[in-house]
């Protein structure tokens, strides 16, 4: 008796296997395409399946935090180095449709409070060349680094992609973001959170 290599329907199980994974596919880049934050992270599950955009109740409030992020040279760098004052810092990923919609918005407005504010992007769970890439063709220009692994996203408790932190001037945690910003509604936030 030989084993088949078919189903019943007379497919093979390559081709079966082939249909899941590209619906599998389909779903995720559903998923990174949303509005809101069911996103991923690169080559992993959705980061919070059916989260919707928004404030995260994130333990880190009120907290002063300090980590260190590599640079895009190879080397790292502090947060704590950062200028002292307010800090905007905002997890970015190319593989994020709403997070590229968002950063010349983020650039914008960074160049608008020219110094008020210091902006930090990290970008999240991506690939070196991707991520450089973005920072080129959106036109960044404010500090950036890599969280790699992730590992700094999830000392905030963000439920998506992007995230945005706000940091007052003594570098505690205001408000955790899960979603996107325009330039408007992010100019709002800073004015009332930050600098009001």
């Amino acid at each position: 008796m030989s084993i088949s290599n078919t189903t019943a329907t007379g497919r093979p199980r390559r081709a079966n296997r082939l249909v899941a994974l590209l619906l599998a596919l389909s779903a995720i880049a559903a998923a990174c395409g949303s509005s809101g934050s069911d996103t991923i992270q690169l080559g992993q599950e959705p980061l919070s399946p059916g989260a919707e955009s928004g404030e995260v109740d994130s333990s880190a409030a009120g907290e002063a935090v300090n980590f260190t992020y590599e640079t895009f040279d190879g080397g790292t760098a502090a947060f704590a180095d950062l200028p002292d004052g307010p800090v905007v810092l905002n997890f970015f990923a190319s593989w994020c449709p709403t997070c590229v919609a968002e950063l010349p918005d983020f650039e914008s407005v960074a160049n608008d409070l020219d110094g008020q504010v210091t902006f930090l992007g990290l970008a999240t769970s991506d690939r070196t060349e991707a991520s450089t890439s973005l920072l080129e063709e959106t036109g960044v220009t404010f500090t950036t680094g890599q969280d790699l692994d992730g590992q700094i996203f999830r000392l905030f408790e963000g439920i998506g992609m992007p995230t945005t932190v706000f940091l007052d001037a003594d570098h505690q945690v205001i408000r955790v973001h899960s979603g996107v910003f325009n330039a408007e509604t992010l100019t709002e936030t800073i004015n009332t959170e930050l600098l009001s």
